[in-house]
């Protein structure tokens, strides 16, 4: 990766990150009603970076997106497991492509092998991502981190079940729509080893 690109692509994470720390900020202010249960949608740019640029970015994005808003929160307080709970929905998210192999056409296998690439596949992919990030990553792991950490009741996993299943959509779409717009996605594919939709 040449060093421009390196360089573009840490501007974009540290972006959103930023957007990560500020929904995040916003979410505990007005959508939690406990310290266990809110609505939030902080992980939508985490997934971004790590769907577009890799695992590792998206891990590092998780990890310093939660750190930073926990010391800015009113009780800063890390929670490790917490903190392992973003990081798995950065790296998830971008594993997810690797897996099922959505690497870009390159020039040399034609326009019909490109457009075959851009059909359903990775349409399925994102969602494959966004799904597995939330699942394991943001109800999972953060559910043990509130269970064995911060007492927790174990049906409070049921609640957060719940709100994952009604986030997790929410931010998929979100997605589709800031990958659809043209001169987000053209920057955003310039950028990226992979079809993003």
């Amino acid at each position: 990766m040449s060093g421009s690109k390196a360089v573009r692509r840490l501007c974009i994470t540290a972006m959103l990150m930023s957007l990560s720390i500020v929904i995040g900020i916003i979410c505990k202010n007005w959508l939690t009603w406990s310290i266990y249960y809110r609505v939030t949608f902080e992980n939508f740019p985490i997934i971004v970076v790590g769907y577009c640029f890799g695992p590792l970015w998206g891990l590092a994005a998780g990890v310093g997106a939660d750190i930073i808003s926990c010391l800015c929160s009113t009780n800063p307080m890390v929670n490790p497991v917490i903190t392992l709970g973003a990081a798995a929905v950065g790296s998830l998210s971008g594993l997810v492509p690797m897996l099922i192999g959505r690497k870009k056409a390159t020039a040399s296998s034609g326009e019909a092998s490109a457009e075959r690439k851009r059909g359903l596949r990775p349409a399925f992919t994102l969602a494959v991502a966004v799904a597995l990030a939330h699942l394991i990553g943001q109800w999972l792991i953060k559910s043990i981190g509130k269970v064995t950490m911060l007492g927790m009741p174990k049906i409070g996993m049921l609640i957060g079940l719940g709100i994952t299943l009604a986030v997790a959509p929410v931010e998929y779409f979100i997605i589709r729509v800031i990958f659809k717009n043209r001169s987000v996605s053209s920057a955003l594919r310039e950028l990226s080893d992979y079809e993003l939709y």
